[in-house]
């Protein structure tokens, strides 16, 4: 697999709620917020994010839309991030109809970066998955494994 840059993005928390976990159960955080996308993709965001609290990690679960030049990006935003040392990692997915990204439509992307817990920022670096092809053939054992 290939990993091709995508852009950099920097999230803004705008609106937090939080619920901490019970003893035996998950917290939730509830947020909105925006973004600034640059590279190939480009544009501002606004979104939202419900993502599950447990033992020190946020699972994100965010939707949201890009503005771009030539109309709007939708995505979804999956993940986890590291409450304590503030690490993350993202996977996003886009539909748009939007004819210079219509591309995105068949894009698989991740993600690396920062997030300050305190400030509400988060610091991305995303890139697209491309495979590369071919893939060596199922059809052919390995060694050592058994053909049972």
């Amino acid at each position: 697999m290939r990993l091709n840059h995508l852009c950099d993005a920097a999230w803004t928390y705008d609106l937090l709620h939080r619920v901490d976990p019970a003893p035996g159960r998950d917290g939730r955080v509830y947020g909105q917020g925006t973004g600034t996308l640059t590279g190939r993709l480009s544009g501002t965001a606004t979104w939202s994010n419900f993502p599950r609290i447990r033992e020190g990690y946020a699972s994100p679960d965010a939707r949201g839309v890009i503005e771009v030049d030539d109309g709007v990006v939708l995505f979804t935003l999956t993940g986890l991030s590291s409450l304590t040392d503030g690490r993350g990692v993202h996977v996003l997915t886009f539909q748009t109809a939007a004819p210079s990204h219509a591309w995105l439509n068949d894009v698989i992307a991740i993600g690396e970066g920062s997030i300050d817990v305190e400030r509400g920022k988060l610091a991305m670096r995303y890139y697209e998955c491309e495979v590369e092809l071919p893939l060596p053939s199922l059809d052919e054992p390995k060694e050592g494994l058994s053909t049972r």
